[in-house]
């Protein structure tokens, strides 16, 4: 058993502010308490044994794909989620050193280097992936395409903490505790990491390195991007040969196996010209670098050449033109969609938004980037304009999902002219989501709400007590100090209390 040192946790909080917590959930109001108690909260983390710390199991949701069905995603309670950020953080050199390195662009998806809170300071590794994938390809006629089926939710734990022993020997306490950890949240299944976390992409990776090295030693030449394998030879036969080692590899060491839809062998140069170098593909690199405008009589893209000094007028209208060309897509391509959300997000660009919101099903799969985005860019004139469009988005399919409510929600229950709406308002506080109510009692000073709350919050499950506990800003001062000093005498949750101090000392 290990204790987590004071340079991880300090990471791990640095991480966290930056960055996210998952990659698929808001972040909770929760973190703003911890911070506010850091030294407390060290103290008591490192204070004992990481096997004795107390674990919960995540939330865990569906989120759309964009061809149909589902995937499971979690966000952690926000201390596991400092343990579990501390802990990657405790074995990430390691795992990097043990893997292929870097300039032999076999193990292209995320090279690691901590660097300000990032775990990835040597960047994603797409580009080294696909320049691999062309380089192989003009040297081999033949190629290999595989991956994992459900590859976090498989991950066989006692085998992440062979890989993490066998990167450093000195690190086998970790690995233990990197196992225990994960199964307790696992309610002790042996199987799955969290999807969502950037630390599970550390352990993804450590589980890889083997892998690697068996698909290396098979004498074929390969390229991946997380279980992403591309395997290259001038002979079907040998890459038969090859697939077949590795399936047995995988199911007798990991418990792993490959996805029989997308195990295919084709001819090397076919592969880049209809999966790489195809007329969608060139397109996607090229959307965001021409400038093209829609023309309303013929209903068609053009391309024009104008002069416009104002560059964030240039970056609008790319945006907007990309944003229309990709509803016209059979399937969202995920990638092209949060690039372009996310540019129209940092610079507050609202033109966008009518396309989204008119296409919200379409766009279901990054509902995440969908509500950030509506969120930085809604003002006054925003919530009037396009307040009929939000209440027309509720009703649409995609709110059946959990998360897409939920994410919803979140941005409603923020804006003040949105919740006068009688149907935004209902949506709201009709809702199964107290966490977002709880956002919207403060958002509109609902002091009724809070107080009908405040009887039944022992009943609550943890993230919904919280955010009664938060909520209690509202109430007048000397109701909110009685019923907080009460409340923290009583409760035997550390976060619980840490949120109610932090409360009660900011309100």
């Amino acid at each position: 058993m290990a204790i987590l040192s004071e340079q991880s946790l300090d990471f791990a909080r640095e991480h966290i502010s930056k960055y996210y917590d998952s990659d698929f959930f808001p972040k909770p109001i929760e973190y703003e308490a911890l911070w506010y108690h850091w030294e407390d909260v060290k103290k008591e983390l490192m204070s004992k044994n990481i096997a004795k710390l107390w674990v919960t199991q995540p939330r865990a949701m569906t989120i759309a794909k964009p061809k149909g069905g589902f995937r499971i995603v979690h966000q952690l309670e926000p201390i596991d989620s400092v343990i579990y950020t501390a802990l990657a953080c405790e074995v990430t050199e390691a795992v990097e050193k043990a893997r292929i390195p870097s300039e032999e662009h076999i193990a292209c998806s995320y090279r690691l280097q901590i660097s300000d809170g990032n775990f990835f300071g040597a960047g994603s590794g797409w580009v080294d992936f696909t320049q691999k994938t062309e380089e192989l390809a003009d040297q081999y006629s033949t190629v290999l395409i595989t991956d994992i089926t459900d590859f976090y939710n498989q991950i066989y734990l006692h085998r992440l903490n062979n890989a993490i022993e066998i990167a450093d020997s000195t690190l086998k306490p970790l690995g233990d505790d990197i196992e225990t950890f994960l199964s307790t949240q696992n309610s002790k299944s042996s199987q799955g990491i969290p999807v969502g976390p950037a630390a599970s992409i550390i352990m993804a990776e450590a589980v890889f390195i083997d892998i690697d090295r068996f698909l290396k030693d098979q004498g074929v030449h390969h390229t991946r991007y997380v279980d992403d394998i591309r395997i290259f030879s001038n002979s079907t036969r040998e890459l038969s040969r090859v697939l077949e080692s590795l399936t047995l590899y995988l199911y007798e060491n990991h418990r792993l196996t490959v996805s029989t839809e997308k195990t295919f062998i084709m001819n090397s140069k076919e592969f880049i010209e209809k999966h790489l170098h195809n007329h969608y593909a060139e397109e996607k690199i090229q959307l965001l670098e021409t400038l093209e405008i829609f023309n309303a009589y013929t209903n068609e893209m053009e391309e024009v050449e104008i002069e416009i000094e104002d560059e964030e007028l240039i970056l609008e209208i790319r945006l907007l033109a990309a944003i229309e060309k990709i509803v016209t897509y059979d399937h969202l391509d995920l990638g092209l969609a949060r690039s372009i959300i996310r540019s129209a997000r940092r610079n507050k660009h609202q033109n966008i938004a009518a396309t989204i919101l008119s296409n919200f099903d379409f766009f279901a799969p990054v509902i995440n980037d969908v509500a950030l985005y509506l969120h930085e860019v809604t003002d006054d004139y925003f919530s009037k304009h396009f307040l009929s469009a939000i209440e027309e988005v509720i009703e649409k399919p995609a709110v059946d999902s959990q998360i897409c409510r939920f994410w919803l929600e979140w941005y409603i229950a923020q804006n003040p002219n949105l919740l006068k709406s009688p149907a935004l308002h209902s949506f709201i506080f009709n809702g199964p989501n107290i966490e977002n109510q709880a956002l919207a009692a403060i958002t509109n000073k609902n002091v009724a709400w809070v107080r009908n709350h405040k009887a039944t919050v022992y009943n609550l499950g943890g993230k919904a007590r919280r955010a009664v506990l938060n909520s209690s800003r509202v109430l007048p001062s000397d109701e909110r100090t009685h019923w907080l000093k009460l409340f923290i005498s009583n409760s035997p949750v550390l976060l619980d209390r840490l949120v109610a101090q932090w409360v009660q000392k900011t309100a």
